[in-house]
């Protein structure tokens, strides 16, 4: 795969790849039944906070959730990115998505660089940081109550940018608040963020 093309389907281009001047990321979807790397969940087992199940929450890519490789309460854990559809995606591995649809997510796993995840989530310096499609950033949308597909989004390229979680939360119940990742999650109520 030649990374400095562009598929018919993506609007993203260069190196980095970029769209009205914003950074460009790849997106996937996953159902997880886990409360996932920043700890949203019960401290005495590994099920989900109800909202980090169904609500707007993501899996980032390794140097995006810690680029020093923590696997655990990395340094984005709480942290809210602002989504927003570019209208293209990566031929045979998405659909088209109408362009600037943005919704707010807040980062509560990690979507690490080993399998079944190497095409997406393994950007890292040895490979010019992108992943197999070219993208340097890559989130993966929980979708565990068909709240993504619900939307129509099928891993549909993106621009994103780092935002406030209670702004975000404001528009749309379904984003995290702040003080929801600060007393539900491990990493928040630890001194995390």
């Amino acid at each position: 795969v030649c990374v400095g093309l562009v598929n018919a389907g993506q609007k993203c281009t260069g190196s980095p790849r970029r769209y009205n001047g914003k950074p460009c990321a790849s997106t996937t979807r996953y159902a997880d039944y886990h409360k996932g790397a920043c700890g949203c969940g019960p401290d005495n087992n590994d099920n989900q906070r109800p909202w980090n199940h169904n609500g707007f929450v993501v899996a980032a890519n390794q140097l995006t959730f810690d680029a020093g490789n923590k696997g655990w309460c990395g340094q984005s854990c709480g942290k809210c990115i602002k989504l927003t559809t570019t209208g293209g995606y990566i031929d045979g591995q998405g659909g088209s998505t109408p362009a600037s649809q943005s919704k707010v997510f807040m980062i509560t796993n990690l979507c690490p660089n080993e399998w079944p995840n190497l095409s997406w989530c393994s950007q890292t310096s040895s490979n010019g940081r992108k992943n197999q499609y070219g993208y340097e950033y890559h989130f993966d949308l929980e979708n565990g109550a068909n709240q993504i597909s619900g939307m129509g989004w099928n891993n549909p390229e993106v621009t994103w940018e780092w935002a406030n979680c209670d702004s975000g939360h404001s528009q749309d119940s379904r984003t995290p608040s702040n003080g929801m990742y600060h007393s539900e999650c491990f990493c928040g109520h630890n001194g995390k963020k």
